[in-house]
C-alpha cells in the first residue's frame, strides 16, 4: 500500500505552530557492529525491512534526497540505498510516495572508505587506505562507476568536496597524522591552488563558503568565484584554550556556520566575514553529537550525562533542554556514543548502548517514540513529510 505525502520544500522544518500531527517518518539505521541497515517506518505497526551488508556502515543522505550512501568501512565498500521515498507531480501539488526500500546490487570498492561529501549533482567518496577520493554522480540508478579518481599522494584521513567541475581535496601529509593543507583540482588531478590548514579534520558548507577545521583557524572557500578562492580565519584571542574545530554542521539556509570547540564548547561564525565574528558556548556537559533542523536556525545537542539541548544556532543560547534521553556515556576514545538527525518537527538519537533509537519533539524536546532495535544503532537519517489530506 502506498502512502500519498505532500512534499514540503526539500524536506523542510515546519514551523511548530505548523507542524502536522499526521506527517509520516522514516529511519534508516546502521548498526555499529553488525553488517546491517534496518528501514522503518515510525508510526503505528509501521513498515520495518532489514537488508544485509558487508560490514557495519555510516549512512548519509545523497543529493537527490531519495537516495542514501551507506559506506562500509571495514569491508571496503560503498552502496546505495533507495530509501522509497519518491516525489510526484500531482499538479497542482507536488507528493511523495512511500514504496518500498531496496539496497541497490552495484559496489563500488577499495580501501577504507570513510568520509562521503557531496555538492548540487555530485558525490565524493575519500578512501583513507589509499588516500584516493572518488567523484561519482548521484547514483539514482545504483551506477557506482566513479566519475573520476583523484590521487591525493598517500594513505590519509582525509576528506574531498565537489564544487562543480572542480574538487577541493586534501593533501596527503608527511608522514603519520593529519593532513596540512587542501587543494582546488579539477577532474584530472591538476592542482589549481593551495591553503595551509594544520591537523585538518570536519568541513560544513553555509551559502557559497565551504569551510574546514584547522588547528589554529578555519580554512575557507569562496564557490562563487571559479576556481573558488580560499583565506585563513585564525581563531581569535578570546577562543577556549587547547579547542579547534573538528566537527562543522552545514545550514541550508543561514550563514552561520556552527561547529564544536574541543568537548564543552560550540562554536558559531560567519564565513563571509572578513574577522570571523567567531562566538564560543560553553556547554553544561561534553557533547557527544549535535545537528541543526533544516532551517539551520535551530541547533540540537546529545551530552554525554544524557541530556539533549536545544540551543539558536545564531546566537549558542540554550533554549531547552530534557534530561534522560539516554543513559550516560564515557568520553574516553573507542566509546560508541549517540549519533543523531533532524526532520520536519521530530529529533532522532540513536541510543547504541540500549539498542534503541529515540524520538523527540523538536520544539519540547518531549519524547515521541522508542524504538527497540537491538544491536548498537548508531549512523542514522530520518526522513519526513506532511500527510497529503487531500487524498
Amino acid at each position: 500500500m502506498k502512502q500519498i505525502l505532500t512534499t514540503v520544500a526539500a524536506l523542510c522544518l515546519a514551523a511548530p505552530a505548523f507542524a502536522d500531527p499526521d506527517a509520516k517518518y522514516r529511519l534508516i539505521v546502521a548498526d555499529n557492529e553488525a553488517p546491517r541497515i534496518t528501514v522503518i517506518d515510525t508510526a503505528g505497526e509501521g513498515m520495518t525491512r532489514t537488508f544485509d551488508l558487508a560490514s557495519p556502515a555510516r549512512v548519509y543522505m545523497g543529493p537527490d534526497g531519495r537516495h542514501a550512501w551507506a559506506l562500509q568501512r571495514s569491508a571496503g565498500q560503498v552502496q546505495v540505498i533507495d530509501t522509497g521515498l519518491i516525489e510526484e507531480d500531482h499538479g497542482d501539488h507536488s507528493a511523495l510516495i512511500l514504496e518500498t526500500p531496496a539496497v541497490l546490487s552495484p559496489v563500488a570498492t577499495g580501501d577504507t572508505p570513510v568520509h562521503f561529501n557531496m555538492g548540487s549533482d555530485r558525490v565524493a567518496v575519500f578512501w583513507d587506505g589509499t588516500g584516493a577520493a572518488t567523484l561519482h554522480g548521484p547514483a539514482g540508478s545504483g551506477d557506482l562507476t566513479p566519475l573520476a579518481t583523484l590521487d591525493t599522494g598517500g594513505p590519509h584521513h582525509g576528506v574531498a568536496v565537489p564544487v562543480g567541475d572542480l574538487t577541493i581535496v586534501t593533501v596527503a601529509p608527511m608522514g603519520e597524522g593529519l593532513p596540512d593543507a587542501l587543494a582546488v583540482v579539477d577532474m584530472n588531478g591538476t592542482e589549481l591552488s593551495r591553503i595551509d590548514c594544520l591537523n585538518l579534520h570536519g568541513e560544513g558548507k553555509a551559502g557559497s563558503f565551504i569551510a574546514f577545521g584547522c588547528e589554529d583557524g578555519v580554512a575557507i572557500f569562496d564557490t562563487n568565484a571559479t576556481p573558488p578562492t580560499s583565506r585563513f580565519l585564525p581563531y581569535p584571542d578570546d577562543a577556549p584554550d587547547g579547542g579547534m574545530v573538528r566537527t562543522l554542521l552545514s545550514p541550508a539556509n543561514t550563514l552561520a556556520l556552527i561547529g564544536n570547540f574541543g568537548a564543552e564548547h560550540i562554536v558559531i561564525f560567519d564565513p563571509s566575514s572578513e574577522t570571523g565574528d567567531f562566538s564560543f558556548t560553553q556547554l553544561p556537559a561534553p557533547r557527544m553529537s549535535f545537528a541543526l533542523d533544516d532551517s539551520g536556525q535551530v541547533g540540537f545537542a546529545m551530552l554525554a550525562d544524557g541530556r539533549m539541548i536545544r540551543f539558536s544556532a545564531l546566537t549558542g543560547r540554550i533554549l531547552a533542554e530534557a534530561a534522560g534521553v539516554t543513559e550516560a556515556y564515557s568520553m574516553d576514545r573507542g566509546v560508541v556514543r549517540p549519533m543523531m538527525d533532524v526532520a520536519m518537527d521530530q529529533v532522532a538519537v540513536s541510543d547504541p548502548a540500549a539498542g534503541r533509537v529515540v524520538l523527540l519533539d523538536a520544539q519540547t524536546l518531549d519524547p515521541v517514540v522508542q524504538l527497540d532495535v537491538g544491536g548498537q544503532p548508531r549512523s542514522l537519517i530520518l526522513l519526513a513529510a506532511e500527510a497529503d489530506h487531500d487524498h
